[in-house]
């Protein structure tokens, strides 16, 4: 992998398929460096291993139908604004 800089929208790409703490690769590496310059992006990775860890933490609890299909709703109205955000931080980061 080329030493080039590593764009905000690459590591939210990669950071949850490649940053298990054994990996050494190259781009491993470079995302590492990345988040040791880019608060946002920083941010974006303690969320989501606060999110894994609460996940782990507690039981799945039992939902009806009606109460799953409204929360994948929020879900998925979550992940559109989660996206805009992340656009909108790009242009500070990178």
């Amino acid at each position: 992998m080329s030493a080039k800089k590593l764009k905000c929208r690459e590591i939210a790409e990669h950071v949850c398929a490649e940053l298990d703490e054994g990996m050494n690769s190259a781009k491993c590496r470079a995302i590492r460096r990345h988040l040791e310059t880019c608060p946002n992006c920083a941010s974006y990775l303690n969320s989501l291993k606060t999110t894994v860890k609460l996940y782990r933490a507690y039981p799945a609890p039992a939902l009806s139908a009606r109460r799953r299909k409204a929360l994948f709703e929020v879900i998925r109205h979550s992940g559109k604004e989660s996206a805009e955000s992340r656009k909108k931080s790009q242009s500070k980061c990178g």
